[in-house]
């Protein structure tokens, strides 16, 4: 048993207290390690998590079937969504990593600071938590810990209850090729998570709802670290009559039910113009009815296919025609479901369903659409459907979201150098890029004084200092007409301050 599964088991017989000790335990073993890595090189540390990466491909059945097991994923997303991507993210980000982590040399005025050079650097912020999500338990890990990692911290995670033995197994697969310590495991609920928090940590990202995550923001802020929040999402697409038909059912169908439409950039809603939506209708629900449980994973938990149930529910109450499924299936499978005629009254409009659900708004122009996607709760990402992409491209400028795609949807969240992000209850967290790294880093300037003698400006203060001071305003705003004097003075200010010191 190696110490990440020793802290797991551990922390399910740990009360509040001993939970509170272990997380601290864990965060200055952490700082241990830290103070080494942050001295290799970015390439020291990349080498190491390619090793990592490569350990976790040639093993990929294990997590595969873990996340099976835990979130009930069908094969075909346990392998593309969580085992395939860890070497791609590893190189995405070191490349964002090395670019970012140059040193900037500021060019200082010579006659204001002599002989005097400045460099700005960044810097890791020491042990960085990482509050996980249940519904991509190892690849939502890739954005946080790959980069956290490659800036030089250490990293602890906090798992979901729901997904803890996925995620501890990627958590475990780069222990095996990390210093001891540098990465590292603490399970169990809420509490583990201010238990975190609370242990010294010196950064936090999170992923989850909203409610969660205002907490971390507040419990992050009161304790003076910085905080990545991501937290919900209501993404729409907007459907205009000259789109692809085929194309564009096909699309919509597959970002509304990968995931069995558990991710924060599933499609939930479909604005579409009216022209079509007979049309629209009608070809995605065939798709739709087509899918089973082979290709369209059961819910992830109970309280989850609560939520769903009781989405369907109030839109069929409201008046909503359910076009196909509505139903629960075996276990917690829900059939794939398609709600026409869908109004802003609805919760499937409203809020997260986080299910294998699409609300049907057909609209009379796509301004309607913008308008209700601006006045949403939440602001992560939109797509717009169409053949006309400068047209498209115009629309997307009238989105307040943080991902505007056209002709495709939520692609991006899988590669290192483009920003994820959003507006509103989604949070203002950044994952990805160079954007996401201030998480991760502190800034740190360096300043190399080459001067043999002192600045004219240090004491003592005198009638010719201030003189000096006068001539250099007027210069600056273009009165150049005692300009002569001013290498006077400054010869006069220097021999002052020596023979000062003389005395």
């Amino acid at each position: 048993m190696n110490e990440s599964q020793a802290s797991r088991h551990d922390s399910h017989r740990s009360g509040p207290t001993e939970l509170a000790e272990q997380a601290a335990s864990l965060t200055r073993r952490a700082r241990t390690a830290q103070e080494h890595w942050a001295h290799r090189s970015i390439d020291d540390r990349a080498t190491l998590l390619r090793q990592a990466a490569r350990g976790m491909l040639r093993r990929r059945s294990e997590v595969i079937a873990l996340v099976r097991e835990e979130m009930g994923k069908v094969e075909a997303e346990g392998l593309f969504n969580e085992a395939l991507g860890p070497i791609d993210a590893v190189t995405g980000w070191t490349r964002v990593v090395r670019a970012a982590m140059n040193p900037e040399r500021v060019r200082l005025n010579p006659l204001s600071f002599p002989g005097k050079e400045a460099t700005i650097e960044l810097v890791p912020r020491g042990v960085v938590g990482v509050i996980a999500p249940w519904n991509f338990p190892v690849a939502g890990l890739y954005r946080a810990v790959f980069p956290a990692l490659l800036t030089g911290n250490a990293v602890i995670v906090k798992p979901s209850p729901f997904s803890e033995r996925s995620s501890a197994w990627f958590v475990d697969r780069l222990a095996e090729f990390l210093p001891l310590g540098l990465a590292q495991c603490l399970l169990g609920d809420r509490e583990a998570g201010e238990a975190l928090i609370d242990s010294g940590i010196d950064a936090c990202v999170f992923t989850g709802s909203t409610r969660s995550g205002r907490a971390v923001e507040v419990r992050c802020a009161e304790r003076g670290i910085p905080s990545s929040v991501e937290m919900g999402g209501k993404d729409a697409a907007i459907v205009m009559a000259d789109c692809d038909l085929t194309r564009t059912a096909t699309a919509v169908a597959h970002w509304a039910l990968a995931n069995a439409g558990q991710a924060c950039g599933a499609i939930e809603i479909a604005y579409v113009e009216e022209a079509i939506a007979d049309a629209f209708v009608a070809h995605t629900g065939r798709l739709f009815e087509k899918l089973d449980a082979t290709s369209v994973a059961p819910l992830a938990n109970r309280a989850q296919f609560e939520i769903v149930s009781s989405h369907v529910e109030n839109a069929r109450t409201l008046g909503a025609a359910v076009v196909t499924g509505g139903r629960a299936g075996e276990g917690l499978w829900y059939a794939p479901t398609i709600l026409d005629r869908c109004s802003a009254q609805m919760d499937v409009v409203r809020e997260e369903t986080f299910g294998p659900v699409l609300a049907i708004v057909r609209i009379a122009g796509v301004s309607d659409a913008i308008a209700a996607i601006n006045e949403s709760r939440y602001g992560l990402g939109a797509s717009i459907w169409t053949r006309d992409i400068s047209r498209a491209k115009r629309l997307a400028s009238r989105l307040d979201v943080g991902i505007a795609n056209i002709n495709s949807h939520a692609f991006s969240g899988a590669i290192p150098s483009l920003p994820w992000s959003g507006t509103r209850d989604t949070g203002f967290g950044v994952a990805n890029s160079a954007y996401a790294l201030p998480t991760f880093v502190r800034l740190r300037v360096v300043t190399v004084d080459r001067s043999r003698g002192p600045d004219v400006y240090f004491m003592p203060y005198d009638k010719a200092l201030i003189e000096l001071g006068e001539l250099l305003a007027d210069a600056q705003i273009g009165r150049f007409a005692g300009a002569w004097k001013i290498p006077l003075l400054m010869r006069r200010r220097l021999k002052t301050i020596r023979d000062s010191f003389r005395r």
